[in-house]
C-alpha cells in the first residue's frame, strides 16, 4: 500500500506550544493530516487489541527535535502506517477504522452526516444512496453491491437502515464485493475518461472526491481483478455480469480492446442482442480485453521526452515508446520479466503531473531502468500489485518507495531490492 508523507508544518498550538503537522499521503491524493501525538493515541488503542502484531511506534522526544530528529520521524512514522495499513487484520479491525475515519473527517472539517453518495456504473447511469459523510469505501460498496443485486438504483433510505441489521447474513452482495471495488474516475466534457485512483476499503470516499474538489471527479464502481478468464467466476450472477457487460461496453467504445475489423462486426452485432453472456464470453477471445489503458505519458526511455502509451492486464505490462524519429517500439513485459518498480510522489500541492514512476525490467538479458512521468503512477503500480496477487507463485518485486520533499527537479538513482516471496 502506497503511504507516504511528503510534507509537514510547523505550527503552534493554542498554548502556544509547538508541534509538527503530518500530511499522509495515500495512493497518491491527501488522506488526512495529524499530530504526532494523535497518532501515539490511536496506536495505543490498536496496540491494546494487537499487541506484538503491531510495528514499533516512533518513540517520543523529550526535548527539542533537530533537523535530523525530525526527518528520522517523519521517515518512521511512514514505515509505521505503512506497515499498520498493509495488515488485512489491523486494518479491518473497528479500531483501526474508527481512528483512520476520525483523522479523515476532522482533516475536511467535516461532521458525520446524512447526505445523497453519487456512485456511478461505467455506463454513466448513477446510483443514488443516503449514506453517511464518515461511511468507508468497504460499506459504500456492500450496500451498492445488494441493491445492484436486485436492480436497484435508487434504494430507499428506509430499505438502507433495514440492511444495516441484515447485510451480514445475506451472501448476494459478498459474492460481488470480492471482484468489484470502488474507484475515483474523472470523466472531462469533451468525454476523455481517466481512472485516478482505487479508493482502499477503509477510505472514506466521499471525503475523499471532497478533497479533490474538482467536479469531474466522481466515484465508480468497476472490477477488481486483472486476469480475464475471472469472469466465468461471476456469469452466474446477474448483477456481477451486468457490471462486466457496462464496463465492456464502454472499454470496447474507448479503444482499449484490439478487435480485428471482423470481430469488431459480430461484437456489434452481439450488442444489438443484448445477450450479455455470450458478449463477455465473446470478448474472452479479443487481444487487450480486461486491460486499463493509462494516460499517455513522457518516459526518459532512450532519450528525454520519449512518449509511452500503456496497457495493463492479463500478467503484463505493454509499453509502446514513440521515439524522436517517429519510429514506435513495442514492449510486452509479462510480470515475471519485471525486476522492480516504483512510485514516488512530487509537490502534491500543484496541479500538475504529481506522480513519478520507476520501471526496471529485462532487455537482452541487461536490466534496464526507465522513468516515467504521469499523474497515474500509484494506480499503475495497484494494477500491477493485483496482477503479482494473482499469480500461482507470486513474485513481489516491487522496491521501497522512495519519499520527496516536493523539490527534486531529477529523478533520483534506485537500488533493486528483490524482496520475492518463497
Amino acid at each position: 500500500m502506497h503511504i507516504c508523507i511528503p510534507v509537514t508544518e510547523n505550527l503552534v498550538d493554542n498554548l502556544g506550544g509547538c508541534y509538527v503537522l503530518y500530511s499522509v499521503y495515500l495512493e497518491g491524493f491527501i488522506f488526512f493530516k495529524a499530530r504526532y501525538r494523535d497518532l501515539h493515541s490511536w496506536d495505543e488503542q490498536i496496540r491494546g487489541i494487537f499487541r506484538n502484531r503491531i510495528p514499533t511506534f516512533p518513540p517520543k522526544f523529550y526535548l527539542a527535535m533537530t533537523k535530523n530528529m525530525a526527518e528520522e520521524r517523519r521517515i518512521l512514522l511512514k514505515q509505521y502506517l505503512r506497515d499498520v495499513c498493509s495488515d488485512p487484520t489491523v486494518s479491518s479491525s473497528e479500531v483501526f477504522i474508527a481512528g483512520v475515519s476520525k483523522f479523515q473527517m476532522e482533516t475536511a472539517g467535516m461532521p458525520s452526516r446524512d447526505v445523497n453518495l453519487k456512485v456511478y456504473l461505467p455506463d454513466g447511469r448513477i446510483i443514488e444512496l443516503q449514506s453517511k459523510t464518515s461511511d468507508t469505501a468497504e460499506r459504500v460498496l456492500e450496500v451498492i453491491t445488494f441493491f445492484l443485486s436486485f436492480k436497484v438504483l435508487t434504494p430507499h433510505p428506509e430499505c438502507v437502515l433495514l440492511l444495516q441489521t441484515s447485510l451480514n447474513k445475506m451472501n448476494v452482495s459478498r459474492e460481488l464485493v470480492e471482484y468489484f471495488s470502488l474507484f475515483i474516475t474523472r470523466r472531462d466534457t469533451n468525454g476523455t475518461f481517466l481512472v485516478v485512483k482505487r479508493v482502499v476499503p477503509f477510505e472514506i470516499p466521499f471525503v475523499t472526491v471532497w478533497n479533490i474538489n474538482n467536479e469531474l471527479y466522481q466515484i465508480e464502481i468497476r472490477k477488481w481483478y486483472m486476469t480475464p478468464s475471472n469472469d466465468a467466476m461471476l456469469m452466474g450472477c446477474p448483477a456481477a455480469v451486468d457490471l462486466l457487460y457496462t464496463q465492456a461496453v464502454q472499454e470496447f467504445g474507448m479503444n482499449w480492446s484490439r478487435p480485428t475489423e471482423e470481430q469488431k462486426t459480430t461484437l456489434r452485432k452481439l450488442i444489438r442482442t443484448s445477450h450479455h453472456v455470450k458478449i463477455l464470453e465473446y470478448l474472452q477471445t479479443i487481444e487487450h480485453y480486461g486491460y486499463q489503458r493509462m494516460d499517455p505519458s513522457v518516459s526518459d526511455y532512450l532519450n528525454a521526452n520519449t512518449m509511452v502509451s500503456m496497457f495493463v492486464g492479463n500478467n503484463e505490462l505493454c509499453c509502446t515508446f514513440k521515439l524522436p524519429d517517429n519510429r514506435t517500439e513495442t514492449m510486452n513485459l509479462h510480470i515475471s520479466k519485471i525486476a522492480g518498480w516504483d512510485a514516488l510522489l512530487h509537490q502534491p500541492d500543484k496541479d500538475c503531473d504529481q506522480q513519478e514512476f520507476k520501471l526496471g525490467f529485462m532487455k537482452e538479458n541487461v536490466l534496464t531502468w526507465v522513468t516515467i512521468w504521469t499523474n497515474q503512477g500509484f494506480l499503475l503500480s495497484t494494477w500491477l500489485k493485483k496482477i503479482s496477487s494473482e499469480q500461482p507463485v507470486t513474485p513481489a518485486k516491487e522496491n521501497l518507495e522512495i519519499e520527496d520533499n516536493g523539490t527534486s527537479e531529477k529523478p533520483r538513482k534506485i537500488k533493486i531490492v528483490d524482496v520475492t516471496t518463497k
